[in-house]
This record gives structure tokens, sequence and C-alpha cells, in this order.
């Protein structure tokens, strides 16, 4: 009977044994998440997702007008329901000065541009979709000039790198 109560003590104190030293701890956890996710960054960056594509089909140039070089992108583009935006006004060279995943965020800054004077502030997308906030639509590179001068020199308009850029459709007409 002694012998049967030391194996099953035995037997209690190996199976604690390794369900202790086994058992998965947080920083195991950690470690293997911070690995994979080290590893997926390096095997898989964005360019190799449909956005990074669509981003990447984006051909970004430089427009010199009376000495100045301008930022331009040659993206397709959509016209935002309620935003103010159509074949219509939409001409060759124009002014973006916000870029948002949120179409919510391009109608508040459309809107708050509208009350600062900017009458013909409109949003258009992308694929991708980001909604791009536009001050002006013009057909000639000296307005874009003018109307890229304006928006840089205004302090009530807030602008983050990359931002301001001469936007021209590719499906423009």
């Amino acid at each position: 009977m002694k012998i049967y109560r030391l194996h099953i003590l035995l037997a209690a104190a190996f199976t604690v044994m390794c369900a202790v030293s086994c058992k998965t701890t947080e920083e195991n956890y950690r470690k293997a998440y911070e690995a994979a996710a080290e590893q997926r960054r390096e095997s898989t960056g964005l360019d190799s997702t449909i956005y990074g594509r669509i981003r990447n089909s984006a051909v970004t140039s430089w427009l010199v007008v009376g000495g100045d070089s301008l930022p331009v992108r040659r993206e397709y583009i959509g016209y935002t329901d309620g935003g103010g935006s159509s074949r219509d006004n939409i001409r060759r060279y124009n002014i973006v000065v916000g870029q948002f995943k949120q179409v919510f965020n391009a109608r508040q800054m459309r809107q708050r541009l509208i009350d600062s004077g900017y009458d013909s502030a409109m949003i258009v997308h992308t694929r991708e979709p980001l909604y791009y906030v536009i001050t002006s639509s013009v057909p000639t590179p000296e307005e874009a000039l003018a109307g890229w001068r304006k928006v840089t020199s205004d302090r009530s308009i807030v602008l983050k790198s990359p931002l301001p850029f001469i936007l021209t459709p590719a499906n423009f007409r």
C-alpha cells in the first residue's frame, strides 16, 4: 500500500511539474507575437497590398511654373456624393489641402473651408479610397500656382506633408 501511495504521489508531483514548466506565459506570447510581426513586416510591406499598388499607381512629378516647382500627383478620381465635385467643375489642376480615409472628416474640412471663404471647396476620392479636399480647380498652371501660393500663405489652413499638392485627374477628358 505504501508503494502504491508513493507512486500516486510521484505521479501527482510529476504532473504538477509538467503543468508548471510547460505553462505559456504572457512574456512568451509577447515574444512570439513580436517575432511574427517583424517577420511579416520584412516579408510583406504595404507595397504588396492592394492599397500599396493603388498608391504606387499614383504618379508624382513636379510642375515648374514661373520658377516655382509644385508637387503634382496624377490619379484616377471619383466624385464623392455630397462633396460638391462633378465632371463639370473639375479642371486639370486641383489644389489639394486635405486627405482623409473617412469621408466624414473630409466633409468637415470642406465645410470649414467654405466658412473661411473657399466657396469652391470640394471633395473627390481615389480608388483606395482616399478623400481629397480641394480648395480650387483651375485650367492653367499659372492659376494653379496662384491657388497654391494662397493656401500655403493662409494660416487658417493647417497643412501637413505631403500637402498641399496639385492633383491632375488621370481620367480627365
